[in-house]
């Protein structure tokens, strides 16, 4: 059965050392409530320097600075993953625009990234999600009724992942721990209702 897994790529430049961050060599870290304190760290380090952070002495200096940008940008959105083994990447999306899957339950577009990307094609009540441009690679099958729970258990998620934040939080920048999670919260909509 096919899934959605929220993910965000991996970005951690040789040399930071504000806060302990994972290895890995998969590009992308999936946010959920299985997530370590050093994915957590990894996930914060990339939303923090794509975001336009950088000049932080500490992890406290830097969770401040993380709270008070605009958007959080990070490189991400939704795997998805086919019953079949085939696996559709956001490619060169952000993470915040996860939330653009709604659009298939209308036959709208769905932006999966930049060039070459993955792309939605809608037959009748199958929502069919291409692995890259052109028809010559692997696909997913999509019933449109089966869309809402598959957004919801993304949301969830990523409602999961509050835990691990809240904790690391605690760890790092304990004065900041619910200005945090309000922040990455918000910045990622990930508690909003869904317009399901």
């Amino acid at each position: 059965m096919a899934r959605f897994s929220p993910v965000i790529a991996r970005h951690v430049p040789e040399g930071f050392d504000l806060w302990p961050v994972s290895g890995g060599g998969d590009t992308w870290l999936r946010l959920d409530g299985t997530a370590g304190p050093d994915d957590v760290g990894t996930a914060l380090c990339t939303l923090y320097l794509h975001s336009g952070g950088g000049e932080a002495r500490t992890a406290a200096d830097a969770v401040h600075e993380l709270i008070g940008f605009d958007t959080l940008f990070g490189s991400g959105g939704l795997l998805l993953e086919g019953g079949d083994g085939v696996r559709v990447e956001p490619r060169g999306g952000e993470l915040f625009e996860w939330r653009d899957w709604v659009n298939a339950l209308h036959r709208a577009p769905v932006d999966l990234g930049r060039p070459p990307a993955p792309w939605v094609e809608y037959v009748g009540d199958v929502i069919r999600v291409w692995a890259d441009r052109g028809r010559d690679v692997p696909h997913v099958d999509l019933s449109r009724g089966a869309l809402p729970a598959m957004l919801r258990a993304a949301q969830r998620d990523l409602a999961d992942f509050l835990g691990p934040l809240r904790r690391w939080a605690g760890v790092h920048s304990p004065r900041q721990v619910e200005l945090l999670v309000a922040c990455v919260d918000a910045g990622l909509q990930i508690t909003e209702p869904l317009p399901l």
